[in-house]
Order: structure tokens, then C-alpha cells, then sequence
């Protein structure tokens, strides 16, 4: 399903104008996601732009279980501590509101569970977004050697403008440098 493009307000030389109403800000609450979102911040500021805040809670992985070791942990446990993940994520995604409603922004704020990638691109699509602004790197590890980052993925298969925010501090390294 694509949506048509947003009319822009020309400028000279019949160049379009991009304007912001709605932003999407995805963080995982890394270094590189809370950077990230002052680019977001400052951006609403600039269009008077209400901001989508958004955390994906991924679930938990399946415990393996075996006949001669039993299980590993048990469902209820496993429940219980993906409750508490996702309580401490809304309490984070709350006070990251708060700071930026005491901005002047106006600040709406979604906990999801599922893949990262995909739950951005649903609440960027049912928010009717006009822009999703994520860091390039968030706390992953393996899973970005697996998966491939999310960023990657949002930019790839998003139907409104991304602004991907590169840490400072991460090095660009070409794959063929020794």
C-alpha cells in the first residue's frame, strides 16, 4: 500500500519545501538513539511538529527444553520478566516524554512488541508520519550480523523520509580496509 505524496509549499525555482507535522522518533534508549532524538526534537521545535515516540520491546527468545535437563526456566517466569522489561521501558519512554513536553513539544508516546523494524514502519504508517529519525547503530550486537540493522531495514522499506543519525564516535570502516 503506498500513499500518495504529501503536497509541499514550492520555493523558488520550483524546488519543494519539505514540512514536518508529525514525527516518528524510535529509540531504543542507546547513546546513539538518545542523539538521535535531539535531532527529532529540534526538528519539531523548527515545524511545530508533534513527536511519535516509540520503543519496541522485543520478545523474548524460546527456551529450549530438554527431557534430561528439564526446562531451562519456566513459561510464568519467562512472562514475568518480559512484563518487567516492558513496565521499566514505559517508565523510560515516559520520562524522555515528559522532558520533551517540558520543551514545548507536544509528545505522544507508544511502547510496542514485536520486531523493531517492522513496529517502526507500522506506527510511522498509522500515525501518518511525515518523517521517521533513528540512530544508525542501537544495542544489538549479533543480531545486526544476523539481521542486518534496523535502521537499514526502515530506511529500505519505509513510504515516508528517514533521517538516520550516525554517532560521532562510530568510525566509518570500509568492508575492504584491513
Amino acid at each position: 500500500h503506498i500513499r500518495p505524496l504529501p503536497r509541499l509549499p514550492s520555493r523558488r525555482y520550483g524546488c519543494p519545501v519539505p514540512t514536518f507535522s508529525k514525527i516518528v522518533a524510535a529509540t531504543d534508549f542507546s547513546e546513539d538513539s538518545s542523539l538521535a532524538l535531539t535531532y527529532a526534537q529540534e526538528l519539531a521545535l523548527k515545524f511545530s511538529a508533534e513527536i511519535v515516540l516509540v520503543h519496541v520491546d522485543q520478545p523474548l527468545a524460546p527456551v529450549m527444553m530438554t527431557p534430561e535437563l528439564g526446562p531451562a526456566m519456566d513459561v510464568g517466569a519467562m512472562g514475568r520478566i518480559a512484563e518487567e522489561q516492558r513496565m521499566l521501558a514505559q517508565k523510560e519512554l515516559d520520562k524522555i516524554a515528559g522532558k520533551l513536553r517540558e520543551g514545548g513539544l507536544k509528545v505522544k508516546v507508544q511502547l510496542k512488541v514485536g520486531s523493531p523494524f517492522m513496529e517502526i514502519l507500522r506506527t510511522a504508517q498509522s500515525e501518518n508520519a511525515d518523517l521517521i529519525v533513528l540512530g544508525t547503530h542501537g544495542r544489538t550486537g549479533l543480531a545486526h550480523v544476523l539481521m542486518g540493522s534496523v535502521a537499514e531495514r526502515v530506511v529500505q522499506k519505509s513510504s515516508c523520509p528517514v533521517l538516520t543519525i550516525r554517532h560521532p564516535d562510530r568510525k566509518f570502516k570500509h568492508p575492504l580496509d584491513k
